[in-house]
């Protein structure tokens, strides 16, 4: 036992021995266990094997036999002769991996040859059939025994040695051997469960008698504790002093860190006075530290925007209000010449002493935002040189379907059917790319006029019965308002009721119903739109109105749609004044629904106009 070992038992009475040493000594424990049960089962293989050829030899052709047997014999030997080179060598707990392999390996090999028997050496004749099960049974309870001290050992040998007659049994598909086969399973399940119950156990005790011996020797640890404890005393003065050493030299480490980040580290007191800035924020603002030293972090921002956040560091500290905290706060910074640039801006406070500071981290994102508008102009002009070839697609294709170009066959008439969805399809999700480039512009531009929400509705669920009709929904338009007054544009809203209706259509089941409904909601007009699928879940709830918003749930989720719809909805619905929601239960109903302010006659001199 090492003089540090008995340091240690005096700041952890139950820790001499350190567990990586501790855990390789009962691993090679454990393989001494094995290696000593080996020779006797070994021999009670061989005679099993004996046993099984004499009573097999006048249903199985004897070729089979002595070959399978010899097979059986070899490996019996082989494992045996490894075995005593074990014995016979010192094996350390650092060479207990190679070992263990080649147990292992060994013990891999009999399962299979035993489970060959199971395969190649199964009659047609029922007794026959019954002895083997019967000693496989037997062979695989010594294994359990044998093979315990370590669990996926014994899961070598008993996995291959069972599977195989459980399998060919199953496969004469006769009520008995069904039965025999159903048997040996269970009974596999049984002896592996068994093996790890006796495994734990097996390790449970190995590791109570290494803490047995760590407790004897902490008490000897103790009493050579007390006596080395003036000399430590002596030693503590000269560690004090390396300490204070390390201090100074993690102080420059640290200062080192920060001048290096690409991040820049800007830190204020309690009212927003500037105190130290990092190399990147001197060279993000373009102004020295020693110069902005003293002055308001307000003179980081421009002119016009000093007056929003001037007050912000006193109402951080006064309300806790943690608008800031987390990157994501995107503002405008000022450079020392007088250039503005867009950065995010993360703010977090800390008590140093009875000192309280704030810390903010400056993120310059001009790069950032200069790919997203290539980005965004780039998906916008892609988007729209596809809708004009797309539409052109899409009426030839209907066209065709009216028999413009002559009939077509029945295997035409299907291809023909499928090119016309997919092409819909594709051209409905062009159309949801544009909206979106729309509305992350800020832009929504609305051609409002006088309109009755009602005919629209009615309309849009006629033109969907046929998308309903082909997921084998029927879709039902349910008595409500007829007249239902709005200012809107009627486009938009058409888009907006096919988005609610095709995702209602989607998560029904087949012949289920969809309901449309219009109706008063106070002094709005209501459109709901309502299926009977699985719900909404839980975990998708808050954000089911963002982009991409998909559940992860591969048998409630349908293979088609983006995730935009609801989004796209949502933001036209909220450009024309309304609000949009739902209702779910789980496995009952959903409904999604959105509200419109009702039309007066107010004066309005145009039909049209454009919102932003």
């Amino acid at each position: 036992m090492s003089k540090g070992a008995c340091t240690e038992g005096r700041a952890a009475p139950y820790a001499i021995m350190a567990a990586p040493e501790r855990d390789a000594r009962i691993r090679a424990e454990q393989l001494k266990l094995l290696y000593a049960n080996l020779p006797g089962g070994l021999l009670a293989g061989l005679l099993s094997g004996a046993l099984l050829l004499s009573v097999q030899w006048h249903v199985i052709r004897h070729a089979v036999l002595w070959s399978w047997f010899a097979v059986l014999t070899l490996i019996s030997l082989s494992r045996y002769l490894f075995a005593v080179r074990y014995r016979r060598r010192v094996v350390g707990p650092d060479r207990v991996a190679r070992w263990e392999r080649g147990i292992a390996y060994g013990t891999l090999l009999s399962g299979l040859t035993w489970g060959s028997a199971g395969m190649l050496l199964l009659p047609d004749q029922i007794p026959n059939q019954v002895f083997i099960v019967l000693v496989l049974a037997g062979l695989t309870a010594g294994a359990v025994v044998s093979y315990a001290p370590l669990a996926r050992v014994a899961l070598y040998f008993i996995a291959p040695a069972l599977l195989p007659l459980t399998a060919r049994l199953f496969y004469f598909g006769q009520s008995l051997q069904f039965a025999m086969g159903m048997l040996s399973f269970l009974f596999m399940v049984m002896m592996l469960a068994t093996a790890w119950r006796l495994y734990e156990a097996t390790l449970g005790s190995l590791r109570l008698r290494f803490e047995n011996s760590d407790l004897a020797a902490v008490l000897a640890c103790e009493k050579a504790a007390m006596e080395d404890l003036n000399r430590e005393l002596k030693r503590e003065i000269g560690e004090r002093a390396r300490v204070e050493e390390g201090l100074r030299e993690s102080e420059a480490r640290m200062r080192a860190i920060v001048d290096n980040v690409l991040d820049g580290i800007i830190t204020m007191d309690e009212h927003g006075t500037l105190e130290s800035m990092n190399v990147a924020a001197e060279r993000i603002f373009g102004s020295a530290a020693a110069d902005m030293a003293g002055k308001h972090f307000s003179m980081l921002l421009p002119e016009s925007e000093r007056d929003e956040y001037e007050g912000y560091v006193e109402s951080y500290l006064d309300s806790g209000k943690r608008r800031m905290l987390g990157f994501g706060l995107e503002i405008t910074g000022l450079r020392r010449d007088g250039s503005i640039f867009p950065m995010e801006l993360a703010v977090s406070d800390m008590v140093l002493g009875r000192r309280r500071m704030l810390i903010g981290i400056v993120r310059d994102i001009t790069e950032r935002k200069r790919m997203e508008r290539m980005k965004s102009r780039f998906i916008s002009a892609v988007s729209h040189e596809l809708r004009t070839p797309l539409t052109a697609l899409v009426g030839s294709l209907s066209l065709l379907a009216e028999g413009v170009g002559g009939d077509l066959s029945v295997p035409g008439r299907s291809l023909l059917a499928i090119a016309r969805n997919n092409t819909a399809r594709l051209a409905r999700l062009v159309g949801d790319i544009i909206d979106m480039d729309d509305i992350q512009s800020g832009v929504v531009k609305l051609d409002l006029r006088h309109l009755n929400l009602a005919d629209l509705v009615a309309r849009a669920v006629e033109e969907g019965r046929s998308l309903a009709a082909v997921s084998g929904v029927a879709l039902v338009l349910e008595p409500g308002l007829a007249k239902a007054p709005v200012y809107a544009d009627g486009t938009r809203l058409i888009h907006v009721i096919d988005h609610l209706i095709s995702n209602a259509v989607r998560f029904s089941p087949r012949a289920g119903a969809v309901e449309v409904r219009v109706e008063a909601a106070g002094a709005n007009v209501r459109v709901s739109v309502t299926d009977h699928g699985p719900g909404v879940p839980d975990s998708l709830r808050d954000r089911l109105f963002q982009p991409f918003a998909r559940t992860e749930d591969p048998v409630a989720a349908p293979a088609d749609g983006a995730g935009l719809g609801l989004n796209i909805a949502r933001a036209i619905v909220e450009a024309h004044g309304g609000s949009v929601g739902f209702d779910t239960v789980s496995g009952v109903a959903t409904r999604f629904y959105f509200d419109l302010p009702q039309w007066h006659d107010s004066g309005l001199d145009s039909d049209s106009a454009r919102i932003e």
